[in-house]
């Protein structure tokens, strides 16, 4: 590959760029599709940090536009603690299902808590089909730990469970209620798309997220 040399004020007007913060930012789903993703965080000392990201791209702008994207025009979608556009779910979908295969400690440690709480999962999976979307705290803990809590979940395994079966293409985030997570069954919510050649499995040619 031939290399090409630039100055160091080239290399920087590339990086503004690229950032998009050289102005060139046109709407908040133009600038998600440009960046990739905003991560998410509920904390808001002044604003949100995908408030913030999208306001030092754009300036003041329609604070509603992202929940419109988000939740009624289904442009965007909310996966793992970001926001993505849905034309990247394809992708997210082999990243689901590659999640099952417990490659990692930390999958392997939830693939056990999944195997140790079948019942659990199965309650879970019943209620938001029958009375989803729900809020975590509307589903009933009946969960057994299988891991010691280092403190970022607490004892809140209906969590624990969600963002596992959230992972896996189970569940998803459809919406937001007073800034908490309403979940409900992924089928319901995602897109049919055709999965990446690698993770297409035989005798299918569509399949949802979620399916089981």
């Amino acid at each position: 590959m031939k290399s090409t040399d630039i100055s160091l004020a080239q290399a920087r007007r590339i990086a503004v760029r690229a950032q998009l913060l050289d102005g060139s930012a046109n709407g908040v789903l133009d600038t998600v599709r440009r960046l990739g993703f905003l991560q998410i965080d509920p904390i808001a000392t002044v604003a949100t940090p995908q408030q913030l990201v999208l306001w030092s791209r754009l300036g003041p702008y329609d604070v509603t536009e992202l929940d419109r994207l988000l939740w009624r025009e289904r442009k965007l979608f909310e996966w793992g603690a970001f926001i993505r556009p849905i034309e990247d779910f394809p992708l997210i979908l082999a990243r689901m299902r590659r999640r099952r295969t417990g490659k990692y400690a930390w999958e392997r440690r939830g693939a056990e808590f999944l195997r140790k709480n079948t019942g659990f999962r199965r309650y879970v999976l019943r209620e938001l089909e029958r009375r989803g979307p729900l809020l975590s705290r509307e589903l009933l803990d009946s969960s057994v730990r299988t891991w010691k809590s280092h403190g970022w979940h607490g004892n809140r395994n209906v969590t624990v469970m969600l963002e596992l079966l959230e992972g896996r293409g189970q569940v998803a985030v459809v919406g937001r209620r007073g800034g908490h997570r309403l979940w409900d069954l992924a089928e319901r919510w995602f897109p049919k798309v055709d999965p990446p050649p690698s993770t297409k499995p035989s005798g299918s040619s569509r399949r949802s997220a979620g399916g089981r």
